[in-house]
């Protein structure tokens, strides 16, 4: 009797590790998730309130696959300055759209997995917190950098404006998810 007791214990202590990280992995998806919906619905509504829908992931997608850099049109031409401008085409929009998504579900399951750490060991706490602080600096610099490559074509304050709306439900999502960690943040550090 001992012997099927001691085999349901193993069992059981085999799974929970499995069990832990697979719900630290859905965390992250739906972490990730969130915050990609929430840039790609400001950009949407902004793209739509400037009578070109989708014109952010076109522009970006052009950049990111073709090296464009202008603005857009209905196809590629010259331009008297050189700048190639660059269509809405379905297959630019979803490639980065689905390139922004993947960004953010593994930026997602990163954060998840630390906070997971950081509800056994609070001294990460402190360390996420400097980790997101020069994540923010390095973001700056690349939207800096991304607005130089796509030039006066889109407005950087926007896409900033984006990711730190959609950085702010990243971080509600994890605070929700992991409530003990807010009451804990101001110890983190000792």
């Amino acid at each position: 009797m001992s012997s099927t007791t001691e085999a349901i214990a193993y069992q059981s202590a085999r799974r929970a590790p499995r069990r832990r990280a697979e719900h630290v992995m859905r965390q992250g998806v739906a972490v990730g998730l969130i915050g990609a919906a929430v840039a790609m619905l400001l950009f949407l509504l902004v793209d739509v309130a400037e009578g070109v829908p989708l014109r952010t992931p076109a522009m970006l997608g052009n950049a990111l696959f073709y090296g464009l850099s202008g603005g857009l049109s209905g196809g590629l031409s010259g331009e008297a300055g050189g700048a190639r401008e660059a269509a809405v085409t379905t297959r630019v929009v979803l490639g980065y759209t689905a390139v922004h998504v993947a960004g953010f579900v593994l930026f997602g399951l990163a954060v998840s997995g630390l906070f997971a750490l950081a509800e056994r060991e609070k001294r990460v706490l402190a360390l996420i917190f400097m980790l997101g602080c020069c994540l923010a600096a390095a973001f700056v610099m690349m939207v800096y950098g991304l607005s130089q490559w796509v030039r006066d074509a889109m407005t950087p304050w926007v896409f900033l404006a984006g990711h730190v709306l959609a950085g702010a439900a990243v971080v509600i999502a994890l605070f929700y998810f992991h409530r003990r960690l807010l009451r804990e943040f101001p110890t983190s550090a000792e």
